[in-house]
This record gives structure tokens, sequence and C-alpha cells, in this order.
């Protein structure tokens, strides 16, 4: 469908930015412009482009806007440079911010209540919820121009894309880098689950604690304490040690009657006076005892001491660390080390245990305690100060709540033994901006933990790895990396089973339906031999059970198979073996009179049959016979007598294949002919309801491994979110993979990503440390890395402020474009950006009126019945006009081309969008305010220069603002011309051009911006022309100059001032009425909306008869009137 162009001329003003847009958004659709440049001859290639995939359970926002503007303009850049550029599109499904909105959804406040309503339904509503506001991220990106592939879009959901990332996990510990091991981490009480590094990173705030110095009594020296001080009053009742510097030096003063212990360098915390009465080193306290703070630990040996650690520094607090080993990392080690007791106080839910007195069932993160331990304290003497402390601390990146560090069993990878090939192979990235490669993320990679992939919730990717039950340390584990291994390990039964199809039935003959038992259905002849031959072959399977359909057909062939075979036991008959039944009104009527509802093989699945059932209930029935015999039986020979539909459906329940995994020809391989054997192929697997393969939980948790003759039993846990949207390049393509964990021919690494700059220590960290995982070097070659999207006073948006930026709205008011086009210019990528509506109504103003200005110019001088103005479509320009504005206009469109090429290439935005912007500017009020009457007079090097830098600046533009582009690109367009600005190529730059004329211009205009300001000194209107202009002499075009400062002559005098004579003769002075004259009437004609070629009639004032009768033929050329008496 060609593009109509009579539609959303500029002109047109009913049509605003956004209207036209919308018009352009629909030529796209009805032509498939956009799967057109997927099909495109690539010569140079493929270019790599990874899109980071959204979570649509939220709306998109603004931000989103700037983040798809950005990925957007370089695919489309490459795919106008000749190469193909898949861009396919994918979803991150997974992780607490679908559970937590599930949870407010279902009105559940715990992970105990998620257990009592059920993990199965939870996931359940899971997976709906990711679907939520897909719709609005689809139509966002339509919106925008953003192009992705949405039809085959990657899932991290889908069992594929699971089973990567099992792969990817087993090639982890291969490598020995996998462990499990008992830390202290950090842990949100809300969300009951650990926190990797990089989460960790996203959630910091800065704080108001109440900290609190606490008096510990010595044992043997009754009146004398050690202080220590502490951020976190909760970890006191946790206390089992103290720990100092062996080389810091300490002092026991007197304050009243008390004796106090802490480092010389900090007695400024103490107030008042006092006296040093003794001076010691810390390795002097090491050993002491002192009473515990509260009686919840029991005493030994070891606790209740103090110990020596390096961690303890005198920059803050006494010198003497409260350590609470379960609660703090450093605590913890050193408790490790000198083996003080590890006894949990506090719950996964951030609760004080039971038989904790009055702290039990208080939360560690309500502030309330801090306030009361703090009275507790101070009623027994124990409180030696207490101040407000200004800190930065995290809480959890999604639900806001703030975190505690806690002890707790975790599955980690060792990245710090990797921390030389991460920063070896940021080396080959390219950074925009340039300081984050160094900065932000190489102090990162630098400074690399060890990654806690696991997550004690629900809906995510389960960790694969089955642990021996008598494995302690978790050593004793086998990981699984596919499906076929973990059939290959599964515990079964032993048992074989085989499935019959009856023999011809006079059903058959008629291609009837028959699933209610016709009592004159009787086997036919052929389908009695057909019995007594296939029976032949049952022999050698030494079959121990049959269990048959009830229906006629299937009885009279399970009796036929008894007799060949000599079965003696009793046959079984199950009525969850019948026939598929269409419903009772299709009985005895011809079967496609049922099947043409469906167009596809997979809607026999998916919709639901009032009448009767669909091929998902008789999977369903079946699979429950193959499972319960499963159970039941070990080491039997099983075989089924039933029906095609039945047994069909038993073959591919037993692959746990969905609906969406069946194809049109599915029948061909799977559904029996009459009186046919198949063996299925059934082990035990983790499916859902409807016995499709599903590796959630609590499915996978049910699967039980054996090897060498242990049983081996799934960990709980599931994996960090970040590890799905991390594996995509080698799991995106899983759903086509022959063979899981196959990466051979993976499209890797990147060419080009690009996301916030928060996705530094998200995102883009790991993806990078997984392809350094995976032995495959950067996963990226050049990325773009974004700032904040602040309001327009610079602070963050928040609903609750209620700043935030309705995207659609922003794109109504202004169009796409000029939202896209304000992104990239402007500032650096890399800089938060002040989103403010004047800024962006700039961009409609400065680049897209002013190029709708030109165009219209252009649009009522072009001759249709002329061939097309210019063919020279690859570099260059008009060649052989001797007009200098075209020269020169041409020169410096060679130079945008150059300048924007080489930008792009080099992953850079703001520079060739600011230029394209100067570069309109500079043809509207230079080039095209100069060649207007050499246009209107018809001049064809004018109109063939223009219509070819508008063409240009049309492809110029695609990447940046695709709609304007493709606008532009249609109205210029001729027969042979490509379809489309987006299938078409990019201008190529001449490097054979005279640069001199650009230099020439460029004084050439300083100097009349000289003069112009000396006529405004003057106070003379530029209408009014002047005798001369004085001036040094240059290399310039002086007629450029005459012509623009409205002078006759330039005089040529040593100074450097540029000067007008601002003298007037009575010559001159006539000669300005009649240029006001002129304007006067061309403003006339413009009001009565009059196309050059209208002749307008004019009556001639009596102020200007006298002029008229001297320059009556100056003024009517000037301004195609007809002169009238009245």
């Amino acid at each position: 469908m060609p593009f109509d162009e009579t539609q959303g001329k500029p002109e047109d003003k009913r049509l605003t930015r956004s209207e036209r847009e919308e018009r352009i958004l629909q030529f796209w659709k009805d032509n498939k412009i956009f799967e057109k440049t997927l099909k495109k001859p690539a010569d140079k290639g493929e270019f790599v482009f990874y899109e980071g995939p959204p979570t649509a359970n939220g709306k998109p926002g603004i931000h989103h806007v700037e983040a798809r503007a950005f990925k957007d303009a370089i695919p489309r850049y490459k795919t106008m440079r000749g190469f193909h550029v898949r861009r396919k599109a994918g979803w991150d499904t997974h992780g607490l911010p679908v559970e937590l909105e599930v949870e407010k959804k279902l009105g559940l406040k715990s992970k105990k209540e998620i257990e009592e309503y059920g993990v199965e339904k939870f996931n359940d509503e899971c997976k709906k919820s990711v679907w939520t506001y897909v719709d609005e991220w689809r139509r966002l990106s339509d919106r925008m121009g953003y192009w992705a592939d949405y039809d085959n879009a990657y899932v991290t959901y889908h069992n594929p894309f699971m089973e990567s990332i099992w792969s990817i996990l087993s090639e982890v510990e291969k490598q020995n880098l996998l462990y499990k091991d008992y830390k202290v981490v950090p842990w949100c009480p809300r969300c009951g689950t650990t926190l990797s590094t990089h989460e960790l990173a996203q959630g910091y705030k800065d704080v108001k604690d109440l900290t609190i110095t606490a008096k510990f009594e010595l044992v043997d020296e009754p009146g004398t304490y050690l202080l220590a001080w502490t951020t976190t009053p909760w970890t006191l009742p946790g206390n089992v040690g103290l720990a100092v510097g062996e080389k810091i030096d300490y002092v026991k003063i007197k304050k009243e009657n008390e004796i106090l212990i802490l480092a010389e360098s900090r007695l400024k915390v103490v107030e008042g006076e006092y006296e040093i009465i003794e001076k010691i080193k810390g390795q002097d306290l090491v050993g002491l005892e002192y009473e515990p703070l509260y009686p919840f630990i029991k005493k030994d040996d070891k606790a209740f001491r103090v110990y020596p650690a390096d961690f303890v520094n005198t920059e803050d607090g006494t010198g003497i660390v409260h350590t609470a080993v379960m609660y703090g990392q450093d605590d913890f080690e050193l408790g490790t080390k000198v083996g003080l007791p590890k006894v949990h106080l506090v719950t996964p839910e951030g609760t004080f245990m039971k038989g904790t007195d009055w702290l039990e069932g208080r939360s560690v993160v309500d502030e309330t305690l801090a306030v009361d331990i703090l009275k507790d304290l101070q009623n027994r003497s124990l409180l030696f100060e207490k101040e407000n402390y200004t800190h930065s601390y995290p809480f959890c990146w999604r639900c806001k709540t703030r975190l505690i560090y806690y002890a707790r069993d975790s599955w980690y990878i060792r990245m710090s033994e990797l921390r030389d090939k991460l920063v070896k192979e940021n080396e080959k990235i390219n950074w925009e901006p340039s300081h984050i490669k160094e900065g932000r993320f190489g102090e990162w990679l630098r400074e690399a933990k060890d990654w806690a992939i696991s997550r004690e919730r629900y809906w995510g990717t389960p960790l694969p790895i089955w642990l021996a039950e008598s494995s302690i340390d978790g050593k004793d584990r086998i990981v699984v990396d596919s499906v076929e291994t973990l059939k290959k390990y599964s515990k079964k039964s032993g048992n074989k089973y085989f499935a019959v199809r009856h023999g011809q039935a006079m059903n058959n003959v008629n291609k009837v339906w028959d699933s209610e038992g016709d009592p004159n259905n009787h086997l036919t002849e052929l389908g009695i031999e057909q019995v007594k031959k296939m029976a032949e072959s049952l022999k050698n399977k030494k079959i121990d059970i049959i269990i048959r359909s009830p229906i006629l057909r299937a009885q009279e062939t399970s009796e036929l198979i008894k007799e060949t075979i000599g079965f003696e036991n009793e046959i079984i008959v199950d009525n969850r073996l019948i026939e598929f039944d269409p419903g009772h009104k299709y009985q005895n009527q011809k079967m496609d009179d049922f099947l043409v509802r469906y167009e596809h093989y997979s809607d026999r699945y998916k919709q639901n049959n009032p009448d009767g059932e669909n091929y998902t209930d008789t999977k369903f029935r079946v699979m429950t016979v193959l499972e319960e015999y499963e159970n039941k039986y070990s080491g039997k020979n099983i075989l089924f007598i039933s029906h095609g539909a039945p047994i069909m459906n038993m073959i591919l329940g037993s692959k746990g294949l969905t609906a969406e995994q069946i194809g049109d020809d599915i029948e061909a391989e799977n559904y029996p002919k009459n009186a046919e054997i198949k063996e299925i192929d059934f082990v035990p697997f983790p499916h859902n309801a409807n016995f499709e393969l599903d590796l959630h939980k609590p499915f996978i948790d049910e699967v039980v491994l054996e090897k060498n003759g242990k049983e081996y039993k799934r960990v709980k846990e599931v994996m960090d979110v970040w590890f799905d949207s991390g594996s995509m390049p080698f799991s995106q393509d899983s759903d086509n993979r022959e063979k899981a964990g196959d990466f051979s021919k993976i499209l890797y690494p990147a060419d080009f990503i690009s996301e916030g700059l928060d996705q530094t220590r998200g995102w883009f960290y790991t993806m990078h440390a997984i392809g350094v995982l995976m032995n495959r070097g950067a996963a990226y070659k050049n990325v773009i890395c974004l700032g904040l999207l602040l309001d327009k006073e610079g602070k963050k948006m928040s609903k609750s402020v209620g700043n935030v930026v309705d995207p659609f709205e922003s794109m109504e008011k202004h169009g796409a474009d000029a939202v896209r086009f304000w992104m990239y210019s402007i500032n650096q990528p890399g800089d938060s950006k002040n989103f403010d509506d004047k800024t962006v109504d700039e961009v409609n103003k400065r680049v897209f009126n002013m190029l709708d200005n030109i165009y219209s110019f252009y649009e009522l001088y072009a001759d249709p019945s002329q061939p097309s103005p210019y063919q020279g479509e690859g570099k260059g320009g008009v060649s052989g006009s001797g007009n200098i504005l075209d020269q020169w206009i041409l020169i410096r469109l060679n130079e945008l081309i150059k300048l924007t090429t080489e930008n792009l290439d080099n992953y850079k935005l703001l520079e060739p969008t600011r230029a394209i912007r100067d570069f309109v500017d500079d043809l509207s009020t230079w080039y095209l305010r100069r060649s207007r009457e050499r246009i209107k007079e018809g001049d064809e090097d004018a109109k063939q220069t223009l219509y070819f830098v508008l063409k240009t600046i049309s492809k110029l533009l695609a990447p940046f603002t695709p709609f304007y582009a493709e606008e532009l690109y249609q109205k210029l367009r001729t027969e042979e011309d490509l379809e489309s600005v987006h299938l078409d190529v990019w201008p190529l730059e001449d490097k054979n051009v005279n640069g001199d004329i650009i230099s020439r211009m460029n004084k050439t205009r300083e100097i009349v911006s000289r003069g112009l300001e000396a006529r405004a000194k003057a106070g003379i209107k530029i209408r009014q022309p002047l005798q001369s202009l004085s001036m040094q002499r240059l290399d310039v075009y002086e007629e450029l100059i005459k012509d623009e400062v409205n002078v006759k002559e330039i005089k040529y005098v040593v100074s450097e001032d540029v000067l007008v004579d601002s003298n007037i003769t009575p010559e001159l002075a006539e000669e300005g009425k009649v240029r006001d004259i002129i304007r006067s009437i061309q403003e006339m004609r413009k009001e009565k909306n009059l196309k050059p070629k209208d002749v307008m009639s004019y009556v001639v004032p009596d102020e200007e008869r006298e002029i008229f009768k001297k320059y009556n033929e100056e003024i009517k050329r000037a301004t195609n009137i007809t002169i009238r008496n009245s």
C-alpha cells in the first residue's frame, strides 16, 4: 500500500505532529516495512544487538522511551549501512518484582502465607502477572518507532530458556567455581531471601540511625567497663565477643565512680571530666572476660571474651568492636576463626525468636526497637552514649525494606577468582561515556565478590542442584544440565510401556465418531487380520499387564491379542482410555464436521469444547493412567489398548510438549494407525496439571534422582533473576535449539547494547560475568550507558510527588520524534536529563517546523512534469552548478554526512543530532533565504540542490527520528526509489570536495553579521538600501555581503571595523519605500493563502501612486499583481 501524500502535509492544520506519525505507523504496518528490513540484502553481514529484557508486570515510563530511543537508533543506522540486524525482543519474567506484585494482588504478606496458599497456584498467578502490561509495552514500542521482533521474543520462564541456564551452571560446576557456604549475607526479611552484591548496590539510601555505645563489665574487675559502639542496636542481644586492634593504644580512664576502657585516639567521645589512670596496648586486653549484655546465648569457654581482629580501626566508635557473629561478615569470620558460638536469635522474617523475653516477636527493622534497647540498657546502667548517625545503608531494591546482615546457607560462584579475567575482557569494550570503563564498571570488576546465586523464593529458575541425603557440606551433588540429564537420573520404575490402537472398525471405514461405545461398531475383517498380525510381534515383548479401553473395538482387539500371545492374566478395563469425546451430538457424525472448527492443530488443545472434551482433557486422563502404573509397578511390561487420539496424547504427554510446541504436522509421527504398536518412552518428569513439562517449583521439587544407588533431592532455592537476564546471549535462542547446552552457533558477542547507568551492576555485569564464566570473553563490544531521567527541576520522578511524565501523553503532545531527538541532543547520554516540555518543544520549532517550511517552499515551485530532480543518490551533490550557494550547501551537507557517519560508527549520538539541528538552521536561514528568488524564477540548479539536500536529510534523520524521516522521504520519493527510507542506503561522503568554500562562506557570514549590527546601531531597518559598507579586504563573497546587508558597494579600508554609510540620499529613501511596498503586498498575498502563480488584484493607495509610476514593472514582477483603480 503506497504512502498517501495527500493526508498529512505540513500545511494541513487539522493534523498534529502526533497524528502525522500515526499515519506513518500505519504505512509501516500495512507494508510490513520492519519485516522487510530483516529480509533485505546485507552484504556487510550480521550486526549483533542484544535487547535487555523488561518485565511487563509494570507499566512502561518515560525513562523506557529514553532507553528504547538509544537502542533503536544504532540498529536502524547499521541496517542502512548494509548490515543485517536481528532485533529479537525479550521478556524478563521471573523474580521478586513479579512475586511482590502477586502477593499484593492476593493479599499475602509472608512466605508462610504463600505456602499455605499453594506454590503451584502462586506461581501460576506469577506467570499470568508478567503479561499484565504487555500490550502497553508493545504500544509504547510501536508508538515511538522502536522496532523489535516481538513475534519471536525470548521469554525467561520458558523451559528451554531455563534449561540453557542449567547448562551454564553445569559449566560453572565443571570449573569447580560453584560452592555452598554458610555466610553472613545481605538479607531481606520481607522477601525472605539473599541479595547478591550487584543487587545490593542498587538499593543504598542515606539514613539517620540511633547509635549506641554500650558498657561491657569485666568479670574479674567489677566496675570496669569496655566501651563498644554500634550502628545496629538490634544486634546487641546477639553479642558473643569484643574485638580490639592488638597494636592500637588504649586507655583506662576514671570517670565518676567507673573505670572505662577505649582507644586513646577516641577519647573525644567522652564528655566532661575524666582521669587517665593507665595506658595499654590492645594485645593486653585480649582474653579478658566480660559479663554478657543479655542472657540469651549460653556461656562457654570462648564466648564473651576480647579477641584481636585486623578489621578494628579508630576512625569512629571507641576502637572496640561489638561482635555478633550471626549478623556481620567480619564478626562471622572472627567467630569462625576463634570458635565463638553461632546462635541465631532472629528468625529469617527479621523478628526475635521465642525465648528472647521482651524482645520476642519484635522486628529488627522497626525503628522503635533501637529506642527500647537503649532504654533497657539505660535502666541497667549499661548505656554510655547515644547519638544520631547519618550513613549510607542498603535497602531491598524491590520491596524497599531495610536489609539486615544475616548468617545463612547460600550457593555461590567464585567470581573473586576471575577478577583478572573480568578486568582484562573489559579492556576490549568501548564504553560511551568512556569514563564508565575504568570508573563505575571497572571499579566493580576489580572488587568483584563471589556471586550469591540462590534465592529462597518461588517464581524463578530452580537451582538445578540435587544433593545426596547424606551430603552435609553440599559436595555430594548432581548439577543437572538439561532435561535429558534429568530424565537420565530420574528415579524410575523400570517399567516398559506399549500402546496399541484397535484394529480397523466400521466407524473407521465410515469416518464417523464413536466415543460412546456403539454396540454394533465391530472390527472389520481387515481389522481382525491387522490385530492378529500385530499380535504376533507382541509375543517377544513378554507383556505382564494389559489395560484396555471399555469400547467394543478395543475389547475385541484385546481378546484377539490375549489369544494370540497366550496372555493368562485378567485384562484391566480403564474408562480413562476411551476414545476422544467430541460430544454426544457428534456421535456417528462425520469426523470432519467437528474438526473443521480448528484452524491449527494446536487449537485442539487450546480451545474449550462445550459439547465434550478437547485434546488437553484427553491427554490429562491418559497420562494419569500412565503415571498411576509408573508409581504402582516396577519392572513390568505394560500394554495399553486404546484409540488414535488417546495414544497420540500419551506419546505427546510423555514428551511434556506444550500446546504451543504442537505443530500442524504432529500426527505424522505420533498418531498410530489401526493395530499399530507404539512404544511409550515415559520417564517421570516435572509437569503441570496439563502434563506439560514445567521446570518450575513445585513440580521440579518432586523429582528424585538416582545415581550409584543413592537418592538425590533438589535444593529448595531458585536462582538469582539477574542470572536469567545475564544468560540471554546463550539462552535467547533456546526454543529453536536441538540440543540443550549447544552454544556453538549463538550470536556472540553483541556489537551493541544500551541501558541505564544502574545496569553497570545489573545486566551489564551479569552478562559480562557469564561470558567470562563460559570462556567466551566479553559479552558485548560497544555499550551506551544512559543517565537518569529527572523532572524539569532535576528531581527524581515519583508517583507520590506527582512529577511522573506519562510517555504516551508526551508523545501525543510533542510527537515521538521530538521526544527521541531531545533524548539524543539535550546532553551526553551518560548525563542526567531534566525532562522539560519547553525544551522538547524547541526540537519541533528548530528542526521539524523549520524543515516543514523548507519543504513547503520547495513544493510550491516543484514541477511535477519534470523528471526526477536528481538521481545521484550515492554521494556528492548536484554537479555542475555554478552558484556558490549551491556549492556551499552541498559541501555543508557532505560535512554533515561525514560527521554523522563517524560519530554513529563510534556510538555517539549527541554530536550528529546537534549537527543536524544546526544544518537545518543553515539550510533555512542562509541557503533558502538567499536562494528564494532563484527558485521562484525556476532555476533548476537551485531546485535540484534543495531536493537533493532534503532527500539526504531524510536519510540522515532516519536512525534518530524515523517518522519524520519517512514522511519527508515519501514526499520526495520517485518511482525509482525504494519503498521506505528505512530500506534505503546510507548517504556516502564525497571526499573530493573544495573545503575553501566553507571557510570563505564563514568569513562572509561573519562580515554580514557585523554589518547588520552596524545597521542596528544606526537604527536603520534592513529594507532600506544604503550606499556602502566599509571593511578590510578579505577572501569573501562580496555579492552576498552586499545583498544581505543591503548596500550598493563595498569599500576596503585598513581598519578591522565593519561600518555602514548611514547617509540616506533621496534616491536611497525612494528605493527603500519600494521595498516596503513589495513587503506589504507579499504579506497580503500570504494572508489570502495565494500561491506564487496566483495573480492578485491590487488597488494602489494615493500615497503610493508616485512610486508606482516610476517602479510599476519592478513591483508587479516581484508580487504578481494586477493594478485596478478601485
